[in-house]
């Protein structure tokens, strides 16, 4: 959100805010910093339409806020992912400097191994921080329908813990 700002005034573009927007409250809040839209991603994984296994999206449900840790920045490719044994592995060996081969050799086929198998443990559960705040499997319609009700509803209401 910090960033979103910046780029506003940065660019003479349209902005696209992604990144930790899960409901209509960070749709609202991206449009509010100058936004002319969001992508939204992790939502989206627990869509019923989202063909990945089972296993995957119930461990997206179960994620806590602290859940979410990111692999990769030795590479200069950081990936957003739901801690697990990969996760914890993949950082030691990055923290005791492994080569970018030895990373890739941990990683290789790893993301397949939690979407098509439901290997949560060895396997790139990718999800952003925002799974700790999703709760429920949805079709994606019922996603969009919520984030637009929500959306109109606090653009219409507002809503503060402020008194003025």
């Amino acid at each position: 959100m910090v960033i979103v700002p910046q780029v506003v005034d940065a660019l003479k573009i349209p902005v696209i805010a992604a990144g930790g927007i899960g409901d209509g409250r960070g749709f609202v809040a991206a449009l509010m910093l100058g936004a002319e839209g969001v992508q939204v991603g992790t939502r989206f994984v627990l869509a019923k339409e989202c063909d990945i296994h089972q296993n995957y999206k119930d461990r997206v449900i179960k994620a806590n806020d602290i859940d979410a840790v990111v692999t990769g920045r030795s590479t200069g490719h950081p990936i957003r992912s739901i801690r697990n044994h990969l996760t914890r592995e993949y950082l030691k060996l990055e923290k005791n400097g492994a080569t970018p081969e030895e990373l890739e050799k941990l990683g290789a086929d790893s993301l397949r191994r939690a979407v098509v198998e439901g290997d949560i443990t060895r396997g790139s559960v990718m999800a952003g921080q925002i799974a700790g705040m999703l709760n429920k499997e949805q079709n994606a319609q019922e996603i969009i329908d919520e984030f637009v009700s929500e959306a109109k509803d606090l653009i219409a209401n507002g809503k503060s813990k402020l008194d003025f």
